[in-house]
């Protein structure tokens, strides 16, 4: 008998209280609101997210929600679209690695716009955001790694699902209307890996973010849906084998909702990104400017250079040399020649001018970029990576990253995420930054968030 996963979630996504989240869990939610405020704010210019803002206008929508960055504002469904967009340009938002995808930037936007409009406080939307990624959780542990292995983006396909769940808790809605909403979301479901390296993949965390809400504020207007969305229809689609009467056992629903809430997830953190291009690109990245530093590395001292990494970090960094930005975000060679020449990875490195420039162009067509056979054995989804450089001494150096710099396993300091959210906060003045920074840390008691996005334009 196939597991009734939608019902079950819908049920206990409704029957969350408020004293059922402890502080652990607001803190772990709190870290992630902001980190996700500051990479809306520095993708903001982004030409990605200029087009979303000029259809948002074009479009139009009650002036209800604050198109964050500016002094803007249009209804929830836009602003979660275009925020949702904008925090993702540069991909320098959180990464779940049970979601294999981005929670925050599907949620936070979502989330903010909705409880802009309902003029719902800053706790319950912390609530909101624990159960989402809870909620992201258990899709992840159901249908990944097989579903990513398929080319589905899962920021897109599981986020506006997880959106539609956080939404429905946001607004209050009951059992039936939560299922509702769940199935919804599940429909709206679309992203495919093809897209990355273009601004289509900052689509999806919009369309993603916008699509959830829309599912949770119709399901609470009384839209209807099936009630096995996820176990049936969504499993069969994402599923790798023939359809039919086993496609359920693509997921295993049952023990993929099992932990729900005990603790929750969110407690243990997100990995928050210190470079700002995929997440497949940062233990290499780290391993190369540790090499490079420890050791005092020119480039006019390499013979030869190169990187092995896992089959999926293969697979996903698709772009042997990057001519652009977005291609560069996804490419190990580029990332790490431009870790040996700049000896950072940060904004700058990623802006046009900088990529078209010669010595890194150079370097990129001699960077290996290889399978290792051992990862590729042992764990074919894992981020590490090993770096190595030959010197023209004859010296051949290696490092071997396991964890990215801002992983939950590695995490950041309170300092460094406030360090990280007034880069990205430069547009603002650094005093206004910091008493932005300073009021959304305090957002559990913030009963409207108007004047607290409006602190961010």
């Amino acid at each position: 008998m196939t597991y009734p996963a939608t019902r079950e979630l819908a049920k206990r996504i409704a029957a969350v209280h408020a004293p059922d989240i402890g502080e652990a869990a607001r803190a772990g939610a709190r870290n992630a609101v902001l980190d996700t405020l500051g990479v809306i704010l520095a993708g903001r210019a982004d030409d990605c997210a200029r087009l979303a803002h000029r259809l948002a206008v074009a479009e139009g929508g009650a002036p209800i929600a604050r198109l964050i960055g500016t002094t803007g504002r249009t209804s929830a469904s836009w602003a979660a679209f275009v925020n949702g967009t904008a925090g993702h340009a540069l991909d320098y938002d959180d990464v779940d690695f049970v979601m294999l995808g981005h929670p925050s930037v599907t949620l936070v936007p979502a989330l903010i716009a909705l409880a802009e409009e309902r003029g719902i406080g800053g706790a319950r939307v912390l609530e909101a955001y624990t159960v989402g990624f809870e909620l992201l959780h258990v899709l992840g542990r159901a249908v990944n790694p097989r579903h990513y292995r398929r080319g589905f983006h899962a920021t897109a396909t599981l986020g506006s699902v997880g959106v539609a769940g956080a939404c429905a808790y946001l607004l209050g809605l009951d059992e039936e209307q939560t299922r509702n909403a769940l199935s919804l979301g599940a429909s709206g479901s679309a992203g495919l890996v093809s897209n990355f390296g273009t601004m289509t993949k900052p689509f999806h965390a919009g369309q993603s973010a916008r699509a959830g809400l829309v599912a949770a504020k119709l399901a609470e207007d009384g839209f209807t849906a099936a009630e096995d969305t996820l176990e049936t229809g969504f499993t069969a689609a994402m599923a790798a084998e023939e359809i039919g009467p086993t496609a359920h056992e693509f997921a295993d629903w049952e023990s993929a909702v099992a932990p729900w809430g005990r603790p929750w997830d969110i407690e243990e953190g997100v990995c928050v990104k210190i470079h700002p291009c995929c997440a497949m690109t940062h233990p290499g990245i780290d391993a190369m400017l540790d090499l490079v530093t420890s050791e005092d590395i020119a480039v006019a001292d390499v013979a030869a250079l190169g990187a092995r990494a896992s089959t999926m970090t293969l697979k996903v960094l698709r772009y042997k040399e990057a001519t652009t930005g977005l291609e560069g975000k996804f490419s190990m060679p580029f990332c790490i020649a431009s870790a040996l020449v700049d000896r950072k990875v940060g904004i700058r490195q990623f802006e046009e001018d900088s990529v078209a420039r010669p010595e890194i162009a150079a370097l990129q067509k001699r960077v290996a970029f290889e399978l290792d056979e051992e990862m590729a054995r042992e764990d074919p989804e894992t981020e590490a990576a090993q770096v190595w450089v030959k010197l023209n001494d004859g010296r051949e150096l290696t490092r071997f990253f396991p964890r990215a710099r801002g992983h939950v396993e590695n995490p950041l300091t309170e300092l460094e995420l406030q360090e990280k959210f007034l880069e990205c906060a430069a547009g603002l003045t650094e005093g206004k930054a910091r008493a932005a920074w300073d009021a959304w840390r305090r957002l559990d008691e913030a009963d409207d968030l108007t004047r607290l996005t409006a602190m961010l334009s």
